[in-house]
Protein backbone atom coordinates (compact mmCIF):
# COMPACT_ATOMS: atom_id res chain seq x y z
CA UNK A 1 0.00 0.00 0.00
CA UNK A 2 2.07 2.59 -1.46
CA UNK A 3 1.05 5.44 -3.17
CA UNK A 4 0.70 9.32 -3.80
CA UNK A 5 -1.40 11.98 -5.05
CA UNK A 6 0.67 12.60 -8.07
CA UNK A 7 1.48 8.89 -8.88
CA UNK A 8 -2.80 7.95 -8.39
CA UNK A 9 -3.68 11.32 -10.03
CA UNK A 10 -1.46 10.92 -13.14
CA UNK A 11 -3.01 7.39 -14.02
CA UNK A 12 -6.57 8.29 -13.81
CA UNK A 13 -6.36 11.89 -15.42
CA UNK A 14 -6.17 12.09 -19.22
CA UNK A 15 -7.48 13.75 -22.00
CA UNK A 16 -8.57 17.50 -22.06
CA UNK A 17 -11.20 19.41 -20.62
CA UNK A 18 -14.24 20.16 -23.27
CA UNK A 19 -15.02 24.12 -22.93
CA UNK A 20 -17.91 24.35 -20.92
CA UNK A 21 -19.78 27.13 -22.65
CA UNK A 22 -21.08 23.96 -24.78
CA UNK A 23 -22.03 21.93 -22.80
CA UNK A 24 -26.02 21.12 -22.73
CA UNK A 25 -27.83 21.56 -20.27
CA UNK A 26 -29.70 17.88 -19.10
CA UNK A 27 -33.40 18.19 -20.29
CA UNK A 28 -33.68 21.46 -21.92
CA UNK A 29 -33.16 22.04 -26.24
CA UNK A 30 -31.26 25.26 -26.54
CA UNK A 31 -28.16 25.41 -26.11
CA UNK A 32 -26.46 27.87 -24.11
CA UNK A 33 -24.66 31.16 -25.96
CA UNK A 34 -21.49 32.58 -25.59
CA UNK A 35 -21.95 34.69 -22.76
CA UNK A 36 -24.75 32.76 -20.95
CA UNK A 37 -27.29 30.39 -22.28
CA UNK A 38 -31.30 30.30 -23.03
CA UNK A 39 -33.32 28.29 -21.81
CA UNK A 40 -37.53 27.77 -22.09
CA UNK A 41 -39.57 28.68 -19.67
CA UNK A 42 -42.36 27.22 -20.37
CA UNK A 43 -45.86 28.66 -20.25
CA UNK A 44 -45.92 32.26 -18.69
CA UNK A 45 -49.11 32.94 -16.46
CA UNK A 46 -51.51 35.26 -18.57
CA UNK A 47 -49.48 35.04 -22.12
CA UNK A 48 -50.32 31.10 -22.96
CA UNK A 49 -47.15 30.72 -24.99
CA UNK A 50 -43.11 29.89 -24.66
CA UNK A 51 -40.78 32.35 -23.75
CA UNK A 52 -37.24 32.58 -24.00
CA UNK A 53 -35.19 33.82 -20.47
CA UNK A 54 -31.26 34.82 -20.78
CA UNK A 55 -29.63 32.91 -17.64
CA UNK A 56 -26.15 33.99 -17.02
CA UNK A 57 -23.45 31.68 -17.00
CA UNK A 58 -22.88 31.88 -12.91
CA UNK A 59 -26.42 30.32 -12.81
CA UNK A 60 -25.95 27.70 -15.03
CA UNK A 61 -26.94 24.10 -13.53
CA UNK A 62 -23.57 22.36 -12.65
CA UNK A 63 -24.66 19.01 -13.78
CA UNK A 64 -24.01 17.53 -17.88
CA UNK A 65 -24.99 15.03 -19.98
CA UNK A 66 -21.58 14.87 -21.01
CA UNK A 67 -18.53 14.03 -18.41
CA UNK A 68 -15.05 15.23 -19.23
CA UNK A 69 -11.67 14.54 -17.94
CA UNK A 70 -8.94 16.51 -16.29
CA UNK A 71 -5.59 17.09 -17.63
CA UNK A 72 -2.10 15.82 -15.92
CA UNK A 73 -1.26 19.54 -15.49
CA UNK A 74 -4.33 20.09 -13.47
CA UNK A 75 -2.32 18.91 -11.01
CA UNK A 76 -0.36 22.19 -10.44
CA UNK A 77 -3.63 23.92 -9.57
CA UNK A 78 -4.51 20.74 -7.29
CA UNK A 79 -1.28 21.34 -5.36
CA UNK A 80 -2.51 25.34 -4.78
CA UNK A 81 -5.79 24.22 -2.61
CA UNK A 82 -6.08 24.19 1.21
CA UNK A 83 -4.58 21.38 2.39
CA UNK A 84 -7.78 19.39 3.78
CA UNK A 85 -9.25 19.51 0.14
CA UNK A 86 -6.03 18.06 -1.59
CA UNK A 87 -6.16 15.33 1.03
CA UNK A 88 -9.47 14.63 0.19
CA UNK A 89 -9.08 14.12 -3.24
CA UNK A 90 -6.10 12.06 -2.47
CA UNK A 91 -8.33 9.68 -0.87
CA UNK A 92 -10.89 9.75 -3.23
CA UNK A 93 -8.55 9.04 -5.88
CA UNK A 94 -6.91 6.25 -3.93
CA UNK A 95 -10.48 4.58 -2.76
CA UNK A 96 -9.87 1.75 -5.52
CA UNK A 97 -6.34 1.07 -3.97
CA UNK A 98 -7.60 1.55 -0.30
CA UNK A 99 -10.48 -0.81 -0.44
CA UNK A 100 -8.77 -3.56 -2.06
CA UNK A 101 -5.98 -3.32 0.81
CA UNK A 102 -8.50 -3.26 3.86
CA UNK A 103 -10.91 -5.83 1.87
CA UNK A 104 -7.67 -8.37 1.74
CA UNK A 105 -6.99 -7.67 5.34
CA UNK A 106 -10.45 -8.10 6.34
CA UNK A 107 -10.90 -11.43 4.57
CA UNK A 108 -10.05 -13.50 7.09
CA UNK A 109 -12.52 -12.53 9.51
CA UNK A 110 -9.97 -10.63 11.75
CA UNK A 111 -12.84 -7.87 12.52
CA UNK A 112 -15.56 -10.30 12.96
CA UNK A 113 -17.80 -8.11 11.03
CA UNK A 114 -19.79 -8.64 8.78
CA UNK A 115 -18.94 -8.27 5.20
CA UNK A 116 -21.74 -4.54 4.99
CA UNK A 117 -19.77 -3.53 7.87
CA UNK A 118 -16.16 -3.96 7.03
CA UNK A 119 -17.10 -1.96 3.75
CA UNK A 120 -18.77 0.66 6.24
CA UNK A 121 -15.42 1.14 7.74
CA UNK A 122 -13.24 1.51 4.88
CA UNK A 123 -15.85 4.12 3.73
CA UNK A 124 -15.87 6.15 6.43
CA UNK A 125 -11.89 6.22 6.42
CA UNK A 126 -12.42 7.49 2.71
CA UNK A 127 -14.60 10.09 3.13
CA UNK A 128 -13.11 11.85 6.76
CA UNK A 129 -11.94 15.28 6.51
CA UNK A 130 -9.75 14.07 9.69
CA UNK A 131 -7.48 11.71 8.22
CA UNK A 132 -4.72 11.99 5.93
CA UNK A 133 -3.72 8.87 3.08
CA UNK A 134 -0.39 8.21 4.87
CA UNK A 135 -2.31 8.16 8.15
CA UNK A 136 -4.84 5.57 6.44
CA UNK A 137 -1.51 3.51 5.39
CA UNK A 138 -0.11 3.61 8.53
CA UNK A 139 -3.64 2.57 10.23
CA UNK A 140 -3.68 -0.60 7.96
CA UNK A 141 0.13 -1.93 9.63
CA UNK A 142 -1.42 -1.09 13.04
CA UNK A 143 -4.68 -3.53 12.17
CA UNK A 144 -2.63 -6.00 10.92
CA UNK A 145 -0.15 -6.03 13.66
CA UNK A 146 -3.01 -5.52 16.21
CA UNK A 147 -1.49 -2.16 17.83
CA UNK A 148 -4.02 -0.41 16.70
CA UNK A 149 -6.00 -0.33 19.52
CA UNK A 150 -4.31 -1.25 22.78
CA UNK A 151 -6.92 -3.89 24.30
CA UNK A 152 -4.52 -5.12 27.17
CA UNK A 153 -4.15 -2.12 29.04
CA UNK A 154 -8.19 -2.49 29.29
CA UNK A 155 -7.95 -6.04 30.60
CA UNK A 156 -5.00 -5.44 32.94
CA UNK A 157 -6.74 -1.64 34.67
CA UNK A 158 -7.41 -1.19 38.04
CA UNK A 159 -11.43 -0.85 38.70
CA UNK A 160 -12.11 2.93 38.14
CA UNK A 161 -8.55 3.86 36.34
CA UNK A 162 -8.97 6.39 33.73
CA UNK A 163 -6.45 7.01 30.85
CA UNK A 164 -6.12 9.86 27.98
CA UNK A 165 -7.27 8.71 24.37
CA UNK A 166 -3.21 8.30 23.81
CA UNK A 167 -3.05 5.66 26.47
CA UNK A 168 -5.52 3.18 24.64
CA UNK A 169 -5.31 4.18 20.89
CA UNK A 170 -2.36 5.19 18.33
CA UNK A 171 -3.21 8.63 16.49
CA UNK A 172 -4.50 7.30 13.13
CA UNK A 173 -6.62 4.93 15.33
CA UNK A 174 -8.48 7.17 17.45
CA UNK A 175 -9.17 9.47 14.47
CA UNK A 176 -10.41 6.16 12.77
CA UNK A 177 -12.31 5.51 15.70
CA UNK A 178 -13.92 9.14 15.84
CA UNK A 179 -15.09 8.96 11.56
CA UNK A 180 -16.41 5.40 12.51
CA UNK A 181 -18.49 5.17 15.86
CA UNK A 182 -21.31 5.54 14.36
CA UNK A 183 -21.03 2.53 11.74
CA UNK A 184 -23.38 0.02 12.22
CA UNK A 185 -25.41 1.84 14.66
CA UNK A 186 -29.32 1.71 14.47
CA UNK A 187 -31.75 -1.21 15.20
CA UNK A 188 -30.32 -3.95 17.03
CA UNK A 189 -27.34 -3.67 14.77
CA UNK A 190 -24.75 -2.45 17.16
CA UNK A 191 -24.25 0.14 19.98
CA UNK A 192 -22.06 3.64 18.99
CA UNK A 193 -18.15 2.45 18.81
CA UNK A 194 -18.51 -1.47 18.46
CA UNK A 195 -17.92 -1.75 14.95
CA UNK A 196 -15.25 0.76 15.04
CA UNK A 197 -13.59 -1.08 18.07
CA UNK A 198 -13.57 -4.48 16.40
CA UNK A 199 -12.29 -3.43 12.71
CA UNK A 200 -9.57 -1.67 14.79
CA UNK A 201 -8.33 -4.89 16.93
CA UNK A 202 -8.79 -7.98 15.78
CA UNK A 203 -9.25 -9.09 19.54
CA UNK A 204 -12.46 -7.32 19.85
CA UNK A 205 -15.56 -8.80 18.81
CA UNK A 206 -19.02 -7.50 19.11
CA UNK A 207 -21.42 -9.60 20.83
CA UNK A 208 -24.53 -7.88 20.97
CA UNK A 209 -26.09 -3.84 21.29
CA UNK A 210 -24.28 -2.23 23.95
CA UNK A 211 -21.05 -5.46 24.21
CA UNK A 212 -17.78 -6.23 22.82
CA UNK A 213 -15.72 -9.12 23.48
CA UNK A 214 -11.89 -8.16 24.07
CA UNK A 215 -10.21 -11.79 24.00
CA UNK A 216 -12.38 -13.24 25.93
CA UNK A 217 -14.07 -10.92 28.44
CA UNK A 218 -17.02 -9.58 27.72
CA UNK A 219 -17.18 -5.14 27.94
CA UNK A 220 -19.68 -3.17 28.77
CA UNK A 221 -19.02 0.11 25.87
CA UNK A 222 -20.78 3.54 26.97
CA UNK A 223 -19.33 6.11 23.80
CA UNK A 224 -19.25 9.97 24.43
CA UNK A 225 -22.33 10.40 26.92
CA UNK A 226 -22.79 6.81 27.87
CA UNK A 227 -25.93 6.39 29.97
CA UNK A 228 -25.58 4.49 33.17
CA UNK A 229 -29.10 2.89 34.32
CA UNK A 230 -32.36 0.90 33.33
CA UNK A 231 -33.24 3.23 30.41
CA UNK A 232 -36.13 0.86 29.93
CA UNK A 233 -37.88 2.54 33.54
CA UNK A 234 -39.45 4.83 31.86
CA UNK A 235 -42.34 6.38 34.27
CA UNK A 236 -44.38 8.83 32.63
CA UNK A 237 -44.88 12.92 34.40
CA UNK A 238 -48.07 11.55 35.52
CA UNK A 239 -46.66 8.54 37.47
CA UNK A 240 -44.34 10.74 39.20
CA UNK A 241 -46.89 13.24 40.29
CA UNK A 242 -48.87 10.44 41.56
CA UNK A 243 -46.83 9.33 43.94
CA UNK A 244 -45.79 12.92 45.29
CA UNK A 245 -49.34 13.63 45.83
CA UNK A 246 -50.43 10.65 47.34
CA UNK A 247 -47.92 11.45 50.39
CA UNK A 248 -47.64 15.17 50.29
CA UNK A 249 -51.41 16.04 49.29
CA UNK A 250 -52.01 19.81 48.41
CA UNK A 251 -48.18 20.44 49.35
CA UNK A 252 -47.19 19.38 46.16
CA UNK A 253 -47.30 22.33 43.91
CA UNK A 254 -44.92 24.38 42.01
CA UNK A 255 -44.32 27.05 44.90
CA UNK A 256 -42.72 23.77 46.72
CA UNK A 257 -40.98 22.65 43.75
CA UNK A 258 -39.26 25.91 43.48
CA UNK A 259 -38.18 26.07 46.78
CA UNK A 260 -36.55 22.57 46.49
CA UNK A 261 -35.08 23.86 42.98
CA UNK A 262 -33.63 27.66 44.05
CA UNK A 263 -30.92 25.66 45.94
CA UNK A 264 -29.42 24.15 42.77
CA UNK A 265 -27.39 25.98 39.90
CA UNK A 266 -28.98 27.20 36.94
CA UNK A 267 -32.39 26.69 38.33
CA UNK A 268 -35.43 29.19 37.94
CA UNK A 269 -39.20 29.90 39.04
CA UNK A 270 -41.53 27.54 37.26
CA UNK A 271 -38.92 24.81 36.77
CA UNK A 272 -40.79 21.60 36.03
CA UNK A 273 -37.90 19.23 36.27
CA UNK A 274 -36.82 17.89 39.50
CA UNK A 275 -33.05 16.29 39.75
CA UNK A 276 -32.19 13.95 42.59
CA UNK A 277 -30.50 16.85 44.12
CA UNK A 278 -33.16 18.98 44.09
CA UNK A 279 -35.41 15.94 45.61
CA UNK A 280 -33.03 15.80 48.71
CA UNK A 281 -33.80 19.20 49.29
CA UNK A 282 -37.30 19.16 48.82
CA UNK A 283 -37.15 16.22 51.88
CA UNK A 284 -35.16 18.38 54.00
CA UNK A 285 -38.02 21.37 53.71
CA UNK A 286 -41.03 19.11 54.25
CA UNK A 287 -38.99 17.34 57.75
CA UNK A 288 -38.28 20.93 58.65
CA UNK A 289 -41.63 22.43 58.29
CA UNK A 290 -43.20 19.52 59.73
CA UNK A 291 -40.56 19.70 63.22
CA UNK A 292 -42.06 23.43 63.16
CA UNK A 293 -45.47 22.42 62.86
CA UNK A 294 -45.81 24.98 60.10
CA UNK A 295 -47.21 22.26 57.17
CA UNK A 296 -50.62 19.69 57.67
CA UNK A 297 -51.55 17.36 55.20
CA UNK A 298 -48.78 15.11 54.74
CA UNK A 299 -49.56 11.16 54.83
CA UNK A 300 -48.11 9.22 58.17
CA UNK A 301 -44.68 7.40 56.98
CA UNK A 302 -43.93 9.91 53.97
CA UNK A 303 -40.35 10.45 55.13
CA UNK A 304 -39.76 6.16 54.05
CA UNK A 305 -42.77 5.56 51.51
CA UNK A 306 -42.25 8.57 49.57
CA UNK A 307 -38.71 7.48 48.20
CA UNK A 308 -39.20 4.37 48.56
CA UNK A 309 -42.06 4.58 46.04
CA UNK A 310 -40.02 7.05 44.22
CA UNK A 311 -36.64 4.85 43.75
CA UNK A 312 -38.68 1.42 42.73
CA UNK A 313 -39.65 3.54 39.24
CA UNK A 314 -35.79 3.36 38.81
CA UNK A 315 -34.25 0.49 40.56
CA UNK A 316 -34.92 -3.30 40.67
CA UNK A 317 -32.77 -4.50 43.58
CA UNK A 318 -34.43 -4.00 46.81
CA UNK A 319 -31.08 -3.69 48.65
CA UNK A 320 -30.34 -0.67 46.63
CA UNK A 321 -33.81 0.88 47.29
CA UNK A 322 -33.08 0.62 51.28
CA UNK A 323 -30.32 1.99 51.28
CA UNK A 324 -31.35 4.92 48.70
CA UNK A 325 -34.04 5.77 51.63
CA UNK A 326 -31.76 5.71 55.09
CA UNK A 327 -29.20 7.78 52.66
CA UNK A 328 -31.84 10.29 51.39
CA UNK A 329 -32.77 10.78 55.02
CA UNK A 330 -29.32 10.72 57.13
CA UNK A 331 -26.63 11.67 54.70
CA UNK A 332 -25.20 15.08 53.44
CA UNK A 333 -26.42 16.29 50.02
CA UNK A 334 -22.69 14.96 48.39
CA UNK A 335 -22.53 11.17 50.39
CA UNK A 336 -26.33 10.86 48.96
CA UNK A 337 -25.99 12.05 45.05
CA UNK A 338 -22.63 9.51 45.36
CA UNK A 339 -25.04 6.85 46.70
CA UNK A 340 -27.48 7.59 44.05
CA UNK A 341 -24.85 7.27 41.21
CA UNK A 342 -23.31 4.40 42.69
CA UNK A 343 -26.85 2.75 43.14
CA UNK A 344 -27.41 3.41 39.22
CA UNK A 345 -24.14 1.74 38.38
CA UNK A 346 -25.17 -1.41 40.24
CA UNK A 347 -28.11 -1.89 39.69
CA UNK A 348 -27.53 -1.84 35.91
CA UNK A 349 -24.75 -4.35 36.35
CA UNK A 350 -26.74 -6.65 38.88
CA UNK A 351 -29.94 -6.66 36.42
CA UNK A 352 -27.38 -8.67 33.76
CA UNK A 353 -26.28 -11.18 36.38
CA UNK A 354 -27.02 -14.58 35.46
CA UNK A 355 -27.90 -13.95 31.90
CA UNK A 356 -27.20 -13.38 28.57
CA UNK A 357 -24.76 -10.38 28.24
CA UNK A 358 -23.51 -10.49 31.81
CA UNK A 359 -20.34 -8.13 31.97
CA UNK A 360 -17.75 -7.47 34.20
CA UNK A 361 -16.08 -4.28 33.06
CA UNK A 362 -17.21 -1.30 31.78
CA UNK A 363 -15.61 0.99 29.19
CA UNK A 364 -16.84 4.80 28.72
CA UNK A 365 -15.04 6.24 25.97
CA UNK A 366 -16.09 9.85 26.16
CA UNK A 367 -15.56 12.02 23.22
CA UNK A 368 -17.90 14.63 23.55
CA UNK A 369 -15.44 16.25 25.36
CA UNK A 370 -12.15 16.41 22.96
CA UNK A 371 -9.98 18.32 25.02
CA UNK A 372 -10.76 16.93 28.14
CA UNK A 373 -12.37 13.89 27.37
CA UNK A 374 -10.64 10.27 28.79
CA UNK A 375 -10.87 6.40 28.90
CA UNK A 376 -12.53 5.05 31.99
CA UNK A 377 -12.08 1.07 33.24
CA UNK A 378 -14.84 0.49 35.73
CA UNK A 379 -16.12 -2.43 37.65
CA UNK A 380 -18.09 -1.27 41.04
CA UNK A 381 -20.06 1.75 41.83
CA UNK A 382 -18.18 2.49 44.32
CA UNK A 383 -14.93 3.44 42.24
CA UNK A 384 -17.44 4.90 39.23
CA UNK A 385 -18.28 7.37 41.52
CA UNK A 386 -14.65 8.53 42.45
CA UNK A 387 -13.91 8.67 38.64
CA UNK A 388 -13.85 12.48 37.65
CA UNK A 389 -16.38 13.20 35.08
CA UNK A 390 -18.63 15.86 33.34
CA UNK A 391 -21.71 16.58 35.88
CA UNK A 392 -24.88 15.64 34.94
CA UNK A 393 -27.47 14.63 37.37
CA UNK A 394 -30.04 12.37 37.16
CA UNK A 395 -33.37 12.98 37.61
CA UNK A 396 -36.73 11.97 38.89
CA UNK A 397 -38.83 14.40 37.13
CA UNK A 398 -37.76 14.54 33.61
CA UNK A 399 -37.84 17.09 30.89
CA UNK A 400 -40.34 15.75 28.63
CA UNK A 401 -42.28 12.56 27.50
CA UNK A 402 -38.85 11.43 25.52
CA UNK A 403 -36.61 12.18 28.22
CA UNK A 404 -35.97 8.76 29.88
CA UNK A 405 -32.43 8.88 29.15
CA UNK A 406 -32.96 11.82 31.97
CA UNK A 407 -33.34 9.23 34.70
CA UNK A 408 -30.16 7.51 34.10
CA UNK A 409 -26.51 9.38 34.81
CA UNK A 410 -24.24 10.54 31.48
CA UNK A 411 -20.81 8.89 32.85
CA UNK A 412 -18.46 11.54 30.34
CA UNK A 413 -14.73 10.86 32.27
CA UNK A 414 -12.28 13.10 31.92
CA UNK A 415 -8.62 12.66 31.20
CA UNK A 416 -6.40 11.75 33.95
CA UNK A 417 -4.69 15.03 35.09
CA UNK A 418 -1.26 15.60 34.28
Amino acid sequence: MDWSLEDVYKKHVRGNIPPRKHLRIIDEGHEQGEWGMTKKAGKQAGEGRDKDIKVSWEEAPVGTEQDFNFEANDLEQINNLPPQVKHRINRLLGKKETVKDFTELFKDQISGLPEKLENEFIETLIVSDDITSAEIQALYTQIKDDTAFKWEKILRADDGQVFSYKDIFTDEAFKAYIAAKGVGVGGKQAGPGEAALAALSRSVNQEGKGDININGSLIELKEGDGRIGLESANPSGKEIDDIFNKYLGDNWNQELKDLANENLHMSKPGQTTLNIQGLWYLMKILEKAESEGTIDGLRPGWQENLPMELFSRFFTDNNIIKDLIYSINKKEIGNFTRDYIKGLFDNYKLSKAGKEGEWDILLAINTTNPNTGGIAVVKTGENLANVKAKSSLPSIIKSGPAGSRDYTYAFSPYAPED
